[in-house]
């Protein structure tokens, strides 16, 4: 009650917000002006100003083929083993390369032919020449054995070296996958400065995914010893899958689907001028295209600021905003038109008619923004990888729509209405109107 309280009491208020316009209108320009600094500085750090996924500039793809062995609750962890996978990918002559992954993993298919579809940029100041015979390679080799192989964590405390694994490991025969790891340490002993003699290897019976190395000798605790241990007794696993890949992808949103999008956008913008002209007034229709290119600005704005990548996806949001935003502006100048044809509008400015319109409109588009961005926030927190890249333009092109929709759109209005030939519906009638014509309607003399 208290806060309803106090949001009737601000609606009593006077509302000068239209008279701020030097302000409002330089909101946007600092944010366009922050965008420009960070392209700038995105630019020289990372070689691109804007983060394009592959849909603009290429690049190329991979698919990780799991069969029946991906489900839905391992998924999220095949996503991270791979996203880690790839931004520690070295090749051959150990250079690191830190992959970007492009937009969304995929999951296709299911039962046996399930699989992850990755794309991933080409590296800035590598050729495709080096991508092809050098990182490509080193991609599908290393998700090869951290996705399909089974890959131990590996600690070391004084002369205990303990090798742990996500599933259990099967002793029951000869040629069980304990022997192979076991076999497989005694073959590196020598490497790590122990012998044969000095060692003892068992399986942890309890959970069977550790295996347990107590030595006599005191093992040397260093990132070498533990990736040569790691490296041995990584266990293949024939049924895991294969990964098959490294494929050219082209561009395929900056060609005609991209110029498709454009020419739906600037047809979307005539229609939208002409209807809004139409039915209220042309300096409305332009006030509204103006507010709806602020919007696109903005949204493009704070990708460049986060470095969020830009892929099909941002233009679905993008469309998707330019409607929502012009049905904000529709309803205000609905307001404003209904303002217009009152017998106060002709004593009010058009600052007054704006401000009176935002005030009787205020709560509804700050009700219906809230409710949308609720659903859209849990989304972005909650929803699949695939759903989070769509989330986060949407969430910037409400706050941008909701403010252009309240302050840009209206005060442009108001301005157009002060220079434009629609000023005189707003002039105050002059006081001494009625005098004049009380001369002439005076009576004329009786005999005259």
């Amino acid at each position: 009650m208290k806060l309803k309280q106090k949001i009737d009491n601000l609606l009593d208020k006077d509302f000068k917000l239209v008279e701020k316009r030097k302000i409002i209108f330089a909101i946007p320009i600092v944010i366009l002006v922050i965008a420009a600094v960070m392209m700038i500085i995105f630019h020289f750090t990372l070689g691109s100003a804007l983060n394009l996924g592959t849909d603009f500039t290429g690049g190329y793809s991979v698919d990780i083929k799991l069969g029946n062995q991906l489900t839905d609750d391992n998924y999220q962890e095949y996503y991270d083993k791979i996203t880690e996978t790839l931004k520690s990918v070295k090749t051959e002559n150990g250079k690191e390369y830190k992959i970007t992954i492009s937009g969304a993993m995929q999951r296709q298919g299911s039962g046996d032919n399930a699989s992850i579809h990755v794309k991933y940029a080409a590296v800035n100041g590598v050729s495709e020449s080096e991508m092809s015979k050098q990182i490509n390679p080193a991609i599908i080799s290393a998700l090869e054995k951290s996705v399909l192989n089974k890959v131990p964590s590996v600690t070391i405390k004084d002369n205990v070296i303990t090798a742990t694994y996500d599933e259990p490991i099967d002793d029951t025969n000869a040629g069980s996958p304990f022997e192979t790891l076991k076999n497989a340490f005694l073959a590196i002993v020598s490497d790590i400065g122990l012998t044969e003699s000095d060692v003892d290897v068992k399986l942890n019976t309890e959970n069977r995914k550790q295996i347990i190395i107590t030595s006599s000798k005191t093992v040397e605790n260093s990132s070498e010893v533990k990736d040569k241990i790691v490296s041995a007794m990584t266990l293949p696993d024939v049924y895991a899958g294969s990964v098959t890949g490294g494929d050219l992808v082209g561009a395929t949103v900056s060609t005609e689907l991209l110029f498709n999008a454009i020419l739906a956008v600037s047809l979307a913008l005539i229609f939208m001028l002409c209807y809004i002209g139409l039915r209220f007034q042309l300096s409305s229709g332009i006030a509204c295209i103006i507010a709806l290119l602020h919007d696109v600005l903005i949204m493009f704005a704070f990708m460049a600021i986060f470095n969020i990548e830009i892929n099909s996806t941002f233009i679905a949001a993008l469309i998707t905003i330019l409607g929502y935003s012009i049905n904000n502006s529709i309803i205000l100048f609905d307001r404003v038109r209904e303002n217009m044809r009152t017998v106060y509008a002709k004593s009010m400015s058009p600052e007054g008619v704006a401000n009176k319109s935002i005030k009787e409109t205020l709560i509804r588009s700050i009700n219906t923004t809230i409710t949308t961005l609720i659903m859209i926030l849990m989304i972005a927190i909650i929803g699949v990888s695939e759903i989070k890249i769509f989330a986060f333009p949407i969430i910037f092109g409400l706050l941008a729509g909701t403010f252009s929709s309240i302050f840009i759109a209206p005060s442009l209005w108001a301005l157009f209405q002060r220079v434009g030939k629609n000023k005189q519906n707003f002039r105050i009638e002059p006081k001494n109107k009625n005098k004049k014509t009380e001369k002439k309607s005076k009576p004329t003399e009786i005999g005259a």
